[in-house]
């Protein structure tokens, strides 16, 4: 199954509350289907089918990007019942139709924000095995194949879609469709880092800085590059092809810029290395939590998250929820509150992945003591964030809660007894919730 990606339904809750249990009815049916293989084989495959076609509708009514975790577990299903029946002797499903459920349910975990499934990595590889022993060393993305299925499921994972908003889910699934027949897999490796495939091991994709000693196809990015590049011109200039309809353009933009910083042949890599760490933390989502949590005032209520590691400019934690929307989203300011320390540090969310632990949550850290201080303008004064220690003449980070509080003109800082005059030296930058802005001390 390989629907296309609707617009994002603004449906009410009522009748999400329909898709969310259609979903699970469907998930269940397909169980029921799986479990009736071995005695009758027939009857199983025309549940399947049914099911696809209902799947199909669902996903076409709107509920994709609402209902992530519903339609997950129905694609899971789908491509455990479509394996089941391949599986058996004399069956009546072709590798392609396998192939494709595995990809889209693999899709779907990146939508998710989930970590790889070994498991259906390992199907999707099984099932070029015979092409790999006739030799196969390309794979392209424009002819309707087992590989090709293989090389969307690479594209997915290769996107980073753990590290954009939910809110542009939908315009990235359109580009990386689109995308598909500008990606190829090769044996050649490429001198730049990109992403490796291992099907013949049966592993997910990783990327790679160099070629390994194990055999992989290499993605090629290159041809989707130039694409997206002129694509990102045009949406730059203003002008939306009709075929973008699926979002705002500037929506379409930031995933075109998202894919091809990825795709570069200078991907973002980390710059610091990061230490293992363990403890608890108190989190604050947003600038009042934050707020709060500097001030010293922590309720029994307040979240508490376990520390992975930390580097001098990032910091990685983990939830024990098991779903990255109640946790928190990508772009957000979280404030983090040692249990037996005083510090606050601040940071920006920039990944989120769902692993068997819980959430694991990837900072970007702006502050790491965090202070409360007041601005004026004369008029009425508005408590900020201040993100690091205070000297005339040297630039000093601010956080507000809204871009109208850091304002450009007579604009004064107060904090302890000292007070200094701002200069600002950029523009505001406004995220979820807050605004921060780099001030000169006068």
């Amino acid at each position: 199954m390989n629907a296309k990606l609707p617009l994002a339904s603004c449906a009410s809750s009522e009748a999400d509350d329909s898709v969310a249990a259609a979903l699970r009815e469907l998930a269940d049916r397909l169980s029921v289907a799986l479990s009736t293989v071995d005695r009758n084989p027939a009857v199983a495959l025309e549940g399947v089918l049914r099911a696809e076609d209902e799947l199909r509708t669902l996903i076409a009514g709107g509920g994709r990007i609402k209902e992530l975790k519903g339609v997950r577990l129905a694609t899971r299903a789908l491509a455990d019942a479509y394996w089941s029946l391949f599986v058996q002797e004399g069956h009546a499903v072709s590798r392609l139709s396998v192939a494709a459920a595995c990809a889209e349910a693999l899709k779907w975990n990146a939508l998710g924000g989930m970590a790889p499934d070994p498991m259906l990595w390992e199907r999707l590889g099984s099932l070029l095995r015979s092409e790999l022993e006739a030799g196969l060393s390309l794979i392209a993305g424009d002819l309707e194949s087992v590989a090709k299925h293989y090389l969307r499921a690479v594209s997915y994972h290769a996107a980073a879609l753990d590290q954009i908003d939910r809110s542009l889910l939908v315009p990235a699934c359109h580009l990386l469709e689109m995308s598909l027949p500008f990606l190829a897999m090769s044996r050649r490796a490429p001198p730049a880092p990109h992403y490796l495939a291992f099907p013949e091991l049966g592993m997910p994709p990783r990327r790679c800085l160099v070629a390994p000693p194990e055999a992989a196809f290499h993605l090629s990015t290159k041809a989707a590059g130039e694409w997206l590049q002129g694509l990102a011109g045009r949406l730059t200039e203003g002008l939306s092809p009709a075929a973008l309809d699926r979002g705002h353009p500037r929506e379409y933009l930031a995933v075109t810029q998202h894919l091809l910083c990825h795709w570069s042949d200078e991907p973002p890599v980390r710059r610091a290395k990061r230490h293992p760490m363990a403890g608890r933390v108190i989190v604050g989502r947003g600038v009042e939590e934050c707020r709060r949590l500097i001030a010293g005032e922590v309720d029994a209520s307040a979240s508490r998250w376990s520390v992975l590691d930390a580097s001098r400019t990032s910091m990685g934690l983990v939830s024990e929820s098991d779903s990255a929307i109640d946790c928190t989203s990508i772009g957000e300011l979280v404030g983090v509150r040692f249990e037996d320390a005083d510090l606050v540090h601040l940071g920006l969310v920039r990944r989120l992945r769902v692993e068997s632990g819980g959430v694991r949550c990837g900072l970007q850290l702006v502050s790491r003591a965090a202070r409360t201080a007041t601005v004026e303008d004369g008029r009425a004064p508005a408590e900020v964030l201040l993100c690091g220690p205070l000297a005339r003449g040297e630039a000093a980070r601010l956080i507000a809660p809204s871009a109208s509080v850091l304002r450009d003109d007579a604009l004064f800082l107060r904090a302890a007894a000292a007070v200094y005059k701002l200069r600002p030296l950029e523009s505001s930058w406004v995220g979820q919730g807050f605004a921060m802005r780099v001030y000169q001390l006068g």
